[in-house]
């Protein structure tokens, strides 16, 4: 996330509501879609293409450099190109405080969002969101908020042109803080910062040297060649291995001796950078589209509901007369459908939000997120036998329509899992599940999918080894029900 006053993502949150009634706008709203993107954006055409083409060439550098990672998002990616910080902040509502941003990542297992103000010169603030999103797709739940931020602030300063991409150069402004500043966090202290924390949410002297420390320890990582030892590391903190230990393990140094090494390497002069050569792949021309203000406040009603942290039918009933308000003007637009579907569905009302989903089905079956949506009902449906669950569809095949669109829909995988087990194939189900967690293995509830579905096979091994991993959770949701299977097959051995 880039803000003006940095403030938690993960905090955003929606406050109110206000009328999206569409009257005549002077506004125009474009899609443009390229290779790998769909950009939505109410600035200029050739904005909303050069925000597609830099994230295309950070992809094609990024998959240079990681070249064991992958480029693809787990769940289809909208990019919110705005021509305003001020846009920005009214779809990025924070609770109880006023935060400017300039852009901000959500993720989601459905569906996750980037928004930019891209006045002005927006690209750092581009580079910087998308790399929190390749990160999202190739690193588990473990990794600390000081290496995404870090690993962020690294890759916002690439630099492209017809020869070469330049990646890790030096943000002067976190280099130069670090300089003047002349002390650095203890790593102690560094660690512990997460989106709750207050330094993190908080404007101040403090949140500004750990962006600028966190930014320096990826940076000194990818210069010593360490970076691929992250990872390790944070399953090591993660399991409850000390910080002395779990550093000795991973980069084989103490503690005070690799804050000492920061120091020295903040002062020095030499900062290395990779120089790849520039990618030009045969790709068409990217598409550009009108979009009429019903669908372009759908979409802004989906990233306020995204942005929402926890659902409820409470929470869902503004949502519905919101949506509601936008069919009475446009009956037949797949995106309300899908939005009205999906907030009649989290308000219970499972016969309504079929009706709706099966619309947007119809109306737009080339859209994935509509299958997507469709198949989430219907599992509702199905678990709670709900009135009118007899209705002719199928999980599975809803999800197998959602993978055929977009293949790398990790959550699409999980739907299809879970209709499997529901028929008895637990093997197959498990298998779809893993396909699910290498394509998102952030995504903790889909690891203990796999657990259950493994210890009902008997798989006892692999599904202990899993439980006892997520027992380490940041989450205490998934902490608690990891505890929950582990005492219910304990409860099972001690019985036999």
């Amino acid at each position: 996330m880039r803000i003006f006053l940095r403030g938690g993502a993960l905090l955003v949150a929606l406050t109110t509501l206000g009328s999206l009634t569409v009257t005549a706008s002077d506004r125009t709203w474009l899609q443009i879609r390229s290779a790998h993107f769909r950009v939505v954006t109410d600035a200029s055409e050739k904005r909303g293409i050069e925000v597609a083409a830099h994230c295309e060439q950070m992809r094609a550098a990024f998959s240079l450099l990681m070249a064991k990672s992958t480029a693809d998002d787990p769940a289809p990616l909208l990019i919110f190109a705005l021509k305003s910080q001020q846009e920005v902040d009214e779809l990025a509502q924070s609770r109880g405080r006023k935060l400017r941003h300039s852009g901000i990542f959500f993720p989601g297992t459905d569906q996750s969002f980037i928004l930019l103000d891209v006045s002005g010169d927006p690209w750092h603030t581009v580079f910087h969101e998308y790399a929190h999103e390749l990160l999202h797709a190739n690193t588990s739940a473990a990794v600390q908020t000081w290496f995404e931020e870090g690993f962020a602030e690294y890759f916002s300063t690439l630099t492209a042109n017809r020869k070469n991409t330049e990646i890790g150069q030096v943000p002067v402004g976190e280099l130069q803080f670090l300089r003047q500043n002349g002390k650095m966090m203890r790593l102690a202290d560094l660690v512990r910062v997460d989106q709750n924390s207050e330094i993190y949410n908080r404007n101040g002297p403090l949140q500004a040297a750990f962006y600028a420390q966190s930014w320096l320890l990826v940076h000194y990582l990818f210069d010593h060649q360490l970076i691929n030892r992250a990872q390790s590391f944070f399953l090591a903190m993660a399991a409850g291995t000390s910080l002395e230990q779990a550093l000795m393990n991973a980069f084989g140094m103490r503690t005070e001796a690799l804050e000492q090494e920061l120091l020295s390497y903040a002062r020095g002069e030499r900062f290395r950078f990779f120089s790849l050569p520039s990618v030009h792949a045969e790709e068409p021309p990217p598409m550009v589209e009108r979009m009429n203000e019903i669908t372009a406040s759908a979409l802004r009603l989906e990233i306020r509901w995204h942005a929402w942290p926890e659902r409820s039918r409470g929470n869902a009933e503004p949502y519905v007369n919101e949506y509601r308000a936008l069919l009475a003007q446009d009956p037949a637009n797949s995106s309300v459908l899908r939005g009205l579907g999906l907030a009649l569905m989290e308000a219970g009302d499972y016969p309504q939000s079929l009706e709706y989903l099966r619309r947007a089905v119809e109306i737009e079956p080339g859209s994935a997120l509509n299958h997507h949506a469709l198949a989430e009902l219907l599992r509702a449906m199905d678990s709670s036998a709900a009135e009118g669950s007899d209705h002719g569809l199928s999980v599975d095949r809803e999800a197998t329509a959602c993978t055929a669109l977009e293949p790398h829909f990790a959550d699409a995988y999980q739907l299809r899992a879970s209709a499997h087990a529901r028929q008895g194939d637990f093997n197959g189900a498990a298998s779809l599940m893993r396909q699910a967690i290498v394509l998102s293995p952030r995504t903790e509830g889909y690891k203990l999918n796999l657990a259950d579905l493994e210890l009902k096979v008997r798989d006892y091994g692999p599904a202990l080894a899993l439980l006892h991993q997520l027992q380490n959770s940041r989450d205490p949701e998934v902490v608690k029900r990891a505890e929950y299977f582990l005492s219910a097959q304990q409860s099972l051995v001690s019985g036999n």
